[in-house]
């Protein structure tokens, strides 16, 4: 039997707390990508599903963001002041040295090409 091994990274590494998340992102020179969801959201799921799982830009992702999930009705898990939007999902690319956006967030449900291409004109 011959067994095939994905050349990219299947799932994001997720952290659930976004002050040790940015604490773990300063300690290895890192930005952060925040995913922003909503309880019972669709389109959230969706994306979860698709847009970022099992894509070959994954391993770009772990390799250069300490990436973070939170849901909305979770407040007290994230900075709402600095990350306050109405469209679910959203995802926000974060400089960690002054937790300004490092480009405009991505709001909806977006295909997987679509996220590639935006990813890759981010100044990481």
């Amino acid at each position: 039997l011959l067994f095939t091994t994905s050349p990219f990274a299947s799932s994001i590494k997720w952290h659930g707390d976004y002050t040790k998340a940015l604490l773990s992102a300063k300690k290895q020179n890192k930005n952060i990508m925040l995913f922003l969801q909503e309880k019972d959201c669709i389109d959230c799921k969706k994306m979860l599903q698709t847009t970022l799982y099992n894509q070959e830009y994954i391993k770009e992702i772990n390799d250069s963001y300490v990436s973070i999930i939170v849901q909305r009705e979770d407040k007290i898990s994230y900075p709402i002041e600095l990350f306050y939007t109405l469209t679910y999902p959203t995802v926000f690319f974060i400089n960690t040295s002054d937790e300004s956006f490092l480009t405009n967030p991505i709001y909806g449900y977006v295909i997987p090409q679509k996220f590639k291409d935006f990813f890759l004109t981010i100044d990481k």
